[in-house]
């Protein structure tokens, strides 16, 4: 017989082990919600009474809400708020000394770079509003304009303006595969000083720029061609930070830096900072400093969502005018990237610059190759089995959906029908939204001499154009392009849209 204090000791050790999973599993999810990226913006917003609008758009115009893993922006600057130790931006000191966190841990750990960055901002709110924190959106416009530290109040106000353009319009973008969604709020800033900042009256070379001067310090002043120092390349770059922090920089005598021109990725704004006859400060090679223009791309190269398909038709259209202009040859060996110079120590503008389309785009008269595309949803155009899912899981798709499939040794392929006009050469694109899905996705292409499987990596360069290749095909109106099932890469094949462009 069973003495009662051990019948009562076994009832207790039941009851725990049944309310030790519940326990368990709380932990987890409270963990789990705690690395969460959107939770931290939140949280941000509530501990330092700061709109999670402003952290959402600051965060997505500085980094796109990638934190590149504690290394340095151009302008020195970390992590995906951009916390700066720069002679002009002390925010990740500032950051440091507000919150009691090293500036290391503020370099690297996501939420706390964003609670850093609302520390900031909720003390320049009250040292632009005589010790009030604003509580209308529209009155953080000269906080985050000063939050920017850029070098006049005209970059400064660009910041600013880029930022509530986020906010009005509304972004969202997968992130480690989870899905951060700035929700678009219509409201007008409350500009304050900055109303009344107007562009500098001068009349950029070319004609869709507008014009910012770097500082005399940043480029050598000259008369090219006419000096006998000949414009044979365009070099192309990444800022490697923003596009208003680039211009920013060029400005500071301190910089020792320049290119002609720099452009927007969120729409192909093209700021013109050094005469084309003057030469800038920007191959790290004299000899190509001498012989070149160089044009700056808002972003970085390890993250291709900043490499957008308007960025990509603006650079080309000013690329063509040069070569046109300049007599540049429109080919790989005259338009470079900053890596292929000689002794160059950069990488830029990497391995997500598309160079294929971005050189289509050159060449064409029209600066428009659309080519003919085929989406999943386009009437009559597309065909497969109940085997291929519909998903409108990531925002980064083409159209208002697209179709995947788990891979299988099987023939089950989802084709795209295209009414090849003439027979010819034609560059073969695809589209897929950014997720983690298949790294080695087949790709049948009809040739005019046989079926071609090509492979590409699906867990990259998503919502953009990617080049398949350049194919022969006949004309009529058949099935062109095909993805299968059959691979031996993980994760989901994804079938979106297809495009052809004729050579």
């Amino acid at each position: 017989m069973k003495r009662p204090y051990l019948m009562g000791l076994s009832l207790l050790c039941v009851l725990f082990s049944l309310l030790l999973p519940t326990q368990l599993f709380a932990t987890n999810q409270s963990v789990a919600k705690s690395n969460n990226l959107s939770e931290f913006f939140k949280q941000a917003s509530i501990e330092y009474h700061v709109p999670v609008e402003i952290l959402l758009a600051i965060g997505y115009a500085e980094t796109r809400w990638m934190d590149h893993k504690g290394k340095p922006s151009q302008l020195n600057g970390f992590g995906i708020m951009h916390l700066a130790e720069n002679p002009t931006n002390q925010t990740l000191v500032e950051a440091s000394k507000l919150l009691k966190v090293d500036k290391e841990t503020l370099k690297k750990d996501m939420k706390q770079n964003i609670r850093g960055a609302a520390a900031v901002l909720k003390q320049l709110a009250k040292q632009n509003n005589k010790g009030v924190i604003p509580k209308n959106l529209a009155d953080w416009y000269t906080t985050v304009a000063s939050y920017s530290h850029l070098s006049n109040k005209l970059t400064q106000k660009w910041y600013a303006d880029d930022v509530f353009n986020f906010i009005n319009q509304g972004v969202k973008r997968v992130i480690h595969q989870e899905e951060i969604i700035l929700p678009p709020t219509k409201v007008i800033p409350n500009r304050g000083d900055y109303e009344n900042i107007v562009m500098p009256s001068a009349t950029p070379d070319y004609p869709n720029a507008r014009w910012v001067a770097a500082s005399s310090s940043n480029y050598t002043s000259a008369n090219r061609p006419a000096d006998g120092n000949k414009i044979n390349y365009v070099i192309i770059h990444t800022t490697q930070g923003s596009y208003a922090g680039a211009i920013s920089w060029f400005q500071n005598p301190a910089a020792q830096v320049s290119a002609h021109y720099v452009i927007r990725s969120s729409d192909g704004q093209v700021t013109q900072m050094v005469q084309n006859k003057d030469i800038a400060w920007h191959a790290g090679n004299w000899t190509y400093n001498a012989q070149s223009i160089g044009i700056e791309h808002e972003g970085y190269v390890n993250d291709p969502a900043w490499y957008t398909d308007v960025m990509y038709r603006s650079s080309a259209n000013l690329t063509r005018w040069l070569c046109d202009k300049y007599g540049i040859p429109k080919d790989r060996t005259r338009i470079i990237g900053h890596n292929q110079v000689p002794g160059a120590t950069h990488t830029d503008p990497g391995t997500h610059w598309d160079w294929n389309y971005y050189m289509n785009l050159v060449k064409n008269n029209t600066g428009d190759p659309t080519g003919i595309i085929v989406d999943n949803e386009t009437a009559g155009r597309f065909t497969a089995s109940s085997n291929w899912d519909v998903s409108t899981y990531s925002s980064t798709r083409y159209g208002s959906n697209y179709r995947y499939a788990t891979p299988q040794a099987v023939s089950d392929v989802a084709w795209y029908k295209i009414n090849v006009p003439s027979a010819g050469s034609y560059d073969v694109y695809a589209w897929w939204p950014t997720a983690q899905y298949n790294p080695k996705t087949p790709y049948i292409i009809k040739t005019t001499t046989g079926n071609q499987t090509i492979y590409a990596d699906q867990s990259k360069n998503g919502g953009k154009w990617n080049y398949l290749g350049t194919f022969q095909l006949s004309a009529g109106d058949y099935n062109v392009v095909g993805v299968s099932r059959w691979t031996g890469g993980s994760g989901y094949v994804v079938a979106d849209a297809v495009k052809i462009v004729k050579k």
